[in-house]
């Protein structure tokens, strides 16, 4: 009787399992990670559109910095993506809304901060003066 000789097949018994319990969890933190960057952009894309409405409502001609503020903030608070904000208006003839708060975490342990501005003049009516 010869003896029996191992086969490429009977020595790659199990590799696929263990190419999958590796690959598995990396392709998991990427797709984890992919959210996380989604759920950043957005917040920073709601934040940006609430300092944007303070500041269309705070530079009008008779708009105040409290309802400036009061507007931004109720932007931000309607879209759930940014969470724990902050509205502070500033500025007389030029007036700046800042908007701050984070983003949601897919990740654990990640506080991701998200502060957007948004600038302009305050709208005041003028007189033509002649050459």
């Amino acid at each position: 009787m010869t003896p029996r000789t191992s086969t490429p097949r009977a020595r790659d018994g199990g590799s696929a399992a263990v190419s999958i319990a590796i690959v598995f969890p990396a392709v998991g933190v990427l797709f984890l990670a992919l959210a996380q960057a989604v759920l950043v952009s957005v917040a920073r894309d709601v934040a940006q559109a609430a300092a944007e409405e303070g500041l269309r409502v705070a530079r009008a001609r008779h708009g105040t910095h409290a309802q400036g503020q009061g507007a931004a903030a109720g932007f931000a608070h309607q879209e759930p993506v940014l969470r724990a904000a902050s509205v502070t208006v500033t500025g007389d003839n030029t007036i700046t809304v800042r908007v701050q708060g984070h983003a949601p975490s897919v990740l654990p342990g990640m506080h991701i901060r998200v502060d957007r501005a948004a600038r302009g003049a305050r709208e005041r009516f003028t007189t033509r003066q002649e050459p």
